[in-house]
C-alpha cells in the first residue's frame, strides 16, 4: 500500500515505510518484480522500516572489518566480513537508511 507518496506496510498494527535496497544503491533489476517482497525489519530507536531485499540467505555470526581509507565515500557501508567461503560481503549501516 502506498502513504504520502511511499510504499508502506502494516507490522503488528504499526504502518512502516518500506526502502528498496536496490533502489538506494542503484542496483540494475535482473529479474521481473514478484508479487510478493521479503522485507527485514529494522530498527533505530523508535523508528522502525521494513529493508526490500532480494532474497534471504541465511543467518551468521560475523566479525565486522572496517574499510578503513577505502570506500569512505559509500553511502550507508559501515564495514565489511569475509564469508566462509571466502567471499567479501559489505555491511549496510541500516541508522543511515532510517530518518
Amino acid at each position: 500500500m502506498n502513504a504520502h507518496n511511499q510504499q508502506v506496510i502494516d507490522f503488528r498494527g504499526k504502518i512502516l515505510p518500506l526502502l528498496f535496497l536496490k533502489d538506494i544503491f542503484e542496483v540494475p533489476i535482473s529479474q521481473e518484480e514478484e508479487e510478493s517482497l521479503s522485507v527485514v525489519i529494522v530498527r533505530k530507536g523508535d523508528k522502525l522500516a521494513g529493508l526490500v531485499v532480494d532474497s534471504f540467505i541465511g543467518q551468521l555470526e560475523i566479525v565486522l572489518k572496517s574499510l578503513g581509507n577505502y570506500l569512505t565515500s559509500a553511502f550507508a557501508i559501515s564495514g565489511a566480513t569475509i564469508l566462509g567461503d571466502g567471499q567479501v560481503a559489505l555491511i549496510i549501516d541500516c541508522n543511515t537508511l532510517i530518518h
